[in-house]
Parts: C-alpha cells; structure tokens; sequence
C-alpha cells in the first residue's frame, strides 16, 4: 500500500519521471520509514514535496546548493564555502556525487532527519533544525501541513 501510495504522490508532481524510477524513489522512502520509525513515509513525502518545490525532481540543486530530493548540503562544491565557528560547516556531510544517487540522497536525509528528531525530542523542532536557518518554524509548519494533508 505505502508504496502504491508514495508513487501516487509522486505522480501527483512530476509527471515526466519514468514508472521504475518512481517505484525505486518509492520504495526508498518505504525503506527509510521503516528504518527510521520515528519518520512516517508520508512525512518523507511532504519533505520532499517541500525541498523540490513540488517537482519531485531528484537532480535539484537549490541556489545554496543542496542536492536532490531531500536537499541534503555536501560537503563540496558551493557549500564547502560556508563557514561555521569551527570551520566549513558541511565538512562531515556526503559528497556531491554520493548525493547525485537518489536511493542515496533519501537514505542520508531521513537519517539526518530521525538523528534530529531523536535529540530535539520534538518533530517541529527537528524540522526547523533540519530546514534552511533563516525561515524559522515557517519550514517546519509547512512541512507538517503537508503531512497532514498527505495522510498523517
């Protein structure tokens, strides 16, 4: 069911993505849901519908630079410019490359996520950490309206 699901969803926004290329991406949000229990697949889904601004296209890469469908910062290219009090501030993240996989991109980003929700304590507050610093909890509220609308 979930991966019909998810599929659906999918179709929803990205009308030209081949049917195997939506079961995979599917799939690895499946996977990564059950994974990571404390991320449910349709929460997964209205973060990436977010992060691609609706597309669902998994070679976006945003004006900063963050990849793919879950918009996860590598550690090279743009990002590796931004600096943090104690140096670049992506410096452990995935390269440009193993970002550029979309199984990949999926499986780091709700790891990201889950590790978030798991030292916040609070999804809302794992989201506004795991979206861009300057939108505040607009990210995290947004986010979780499209869970909601998407089957909480």
């Amino acid at each position: 069911y979930h991966i019909v699901r998810i599929s659906a969803i999918i179709s929803q926004f990205n009308r030209i993505m081949s049917g195997p290329m939506k079961y995979d991406i599917a799939h690895d949000i499946y996977d990564a849901s059950l994974l990571h229990t404390s991320l449910d697949v349709h929460l997964v889904c209205a973060i990436i519908t977010y992060e691609t601004n609706g597309t669902w296209n998994p070679e976006l890469i945003s004006s900063e630079g963050a990849m793919g469908l879950m918009q996860v910062m590598p550690r090279d290219g743009l990002a590796s410019s931004f600096m943090c009090i104690n140096g670049p501030c992506f410096s452990n993240r995935p390269s440009i490359e193993e970002l550029e996989d979309p199984q990949y991109n999926v499986s780091y980003g709700t790891k990201m996520l889950a590790e978030l929700v798991q030292k916040k304590g609070d999804l809302r507050e794992a989201l506004r950490s795991y979206g861009p610093m300057d939108v505040g909890y607009s990210y995290a509220d947004t986010v979780l309206a499209l869970y909601e609308r998407y089957g909480r």
